[in-house]
């Protein structure tokens, strides 16, 4: 299904949050700017998942099926402060660090596909949440909620991409436009291992961080002093420069790492409940070409269009106001995606 939202239509997009299984009045009307995550959120709620590693999750909520949020590259958990808090208004909801990102310990292993979805599922185990899950991805945690889903497909019970990477994002045609991405991928690895370094020499601090970060604006101090905790220090910066060498194409592997294997885990979802949010601001990046940038552009709807065809109920959205974080610019077009795949996921868990 495919559908293009635009601001006159949200007054027939917006669906109530009541449903068969939880017939009560609907929370109070949902106010962006009044959102944020609840401090106990950020608060370290350590579990040892094995190698002598501890991650950072915690949950609020009550309900089923348990919404699980997993943030993109950032690695920042208040990104969803927007969102998080109304649905765990409605069901079971649960925020997590990946190794190496905010309260969690670093990775001892490269960060790869495999290695991520290995953790959730281990540390859902760990802290009970054993029954099938609705996965809220953004970015590249989009991309690990679609390899989760190919793993573990009995675990999941609904699936929310939002503005999603996927296998094969970045494939230009022309040799050319590769080289320059590539090119322009290696000096973003490059700045990520300078950031680390200048981490561990303790120069990055909240006031200044060099560069290495943008803080968002409209954050509590609860939320800021999460994130700028992460930030200096190292197994931040170490942590996203593994997961991008794995991610993205490199010149000698035009298919990188976790490309090759969401590609040899894929398979269709069946009648799983799935929508897929599609930014229609797409970014350009300084080596693109007008061409190169189209290529782009179009490439990353069509690859979404794709996704939501792994259902027989997947539904792409396509939302042309909306930039890459389509949590912060038009939370409610989220919020209304999952309280969707709730209220599907709720039926299909009936006798």
């Amino acid at each position: 299904m495919f559908r293009v939202v635009t601001g006159a239509m949200l007054a027939a997009l917006w669906v109530g949050v009541a449903t068969a299984q939880t017939p009560q009045t609907p929370p109070a009307p949902y106010r962006p700017a009044d959102s944020h995550i609840n401090p106990e959120l950020l608060t370290p709620q350590l579990t040892d998942v094995g190698g002598g590693r501890r991650m950072h999750m915690a949950c609020e909520g009550t309900g089923s099926p348990t919404v699980v949020f997993d943030q993109g590259g950032e690695g920042a958990i208040p990104n969803w402060r927007f969102v998080q808090p109304y649905i765990a208004k409605i069901t079971r909801t649960c925020v997590y660090d990946r190794d190496g990102f905010g309260l969690s310990d670093p990775p001892t292993v490269s960060v790869t596909g495999t290695s991520t979805t290995d953790d959730l599922r281990i540390l859902l185990k760990l802290r009970g949440e054993t029954k099938p899950i609705v996965i809220v991805g953004h970015s590249i945690g989009g991309f690990y909620g679609t390899l989760y889903t190919n793993r573990f497909p009995d675990h999941v019970a609904g699936l929310v991409l939002v503005d999603s990477g996927f296998a094969g994002q970045n494939n230009p045609a022309d040799p050319e436009d590769r080289r320059r991405l590539v090119e322009d991928i290696d000096k973003g690895n490059g700045e990520l291992a300078k950031c680390a370094q200048m981490a561990r020499e303790k120069q990055l601090t909240g006031d200044d961080l060099k560069g290495c970060f943008k803080m968002p604006g409209g954050m509590s101090e609860t939320e800021k002093s999460y994130t700028v905790q992460a930030l200096i220090d190292p197994k931040w910066h170490e942590a996203e420069l593994s997961q991008s060498l794995n991610y993205f194409p490199s010149a000698d592997h035009p298919e990188s790492l976790m490309w090759r294997e969401e590609r040899l885990t894929q398979r269709d979802y069946g009648d799983l409940p799935l929508v897929v949010l599609s930014a229609g601001k797409v970014p350009r990046g300084e080596f693109h070409t007008d061409a190169s940038f189209a290529e782009f552009r179009d490439g990353w709807h069509a690859g979404h269009e794709q996704l939501a065809k792994r259902s027989t109920r997947g539904e792409f959205i396509f939302i042309p106001d909306a930039g890459h974080f389509i949590q912060r610019n038009r939370p409610d077009i989220v919020i209304d995606a999952i309280t969707r795949v709730i209220d599907m996921a709720r039926d299909d868990a009936k006798p």
